[in-house]
């Protein structure tokens, strides 16, 4: 039996089996492979409810947020779920806060959602905020 073939290794040298195409080489394989992950976003990170991190995080991509974080978050976007929380310091280029934050904020685009509660120093490039959402602190356009 082969590896990629639900038939025996014999059925695969008859005439039928002559006809498919050639095996791919590893090499190929591992640069399609490649090609098909830079074209496709990454999935997100994600602390659930319920899930507590302390330490420093650091992503290329998403992260989810609706437990509690205390600590360093380093990543391309940041969310704060409505349950999240987050005590320390995120750099992101974009920045969306359903939840509380309290701590420093480094990113382009910060948007404050209505439930949210923002404390702690935060520098931007462009900012919304929401009706209802609560702020507090040092606010830096930079």
């Amino acid at each position: 039996m082969s590896i990629f073939s639900k038939k025996p290794a014999d059925d695969l040298n008859t005439s039928e089996g002559a006809n498919q195409d050639p095996i791919v080489s590893q090499q190929e394989l591992n640069s399609d492979q490649a090609e098909e992950r830079a074209a496709t976003p990454s999935k997100p990170s994600i602390i659930s409810e319920g899930f507590e991190f302390v330490g420093t995080i650091t992503t290329s991509g998403t992260l989810n947020i609706a437990g509690v974080v205390k600590g360093k978050i380093t990543a391309k976007s940041v969310l704060v779920d409505t349950s999240g929380q987050v005590e320390g310091e995120v750099h992101s280029d974009q920045v969306l806060i359903k939840g509380s934050l309290h701590g420093e904020v480094h990113c382009f685009d910060l948007n404050i959602g209505p439930r949210a509660d923002v404390d702690g120093s935060v520098s931007y490039q462009n900012i919304h905020i929401q009706r209802g959402g609560r702020v507090k602190g040092q606010f830096t356009k930079k």
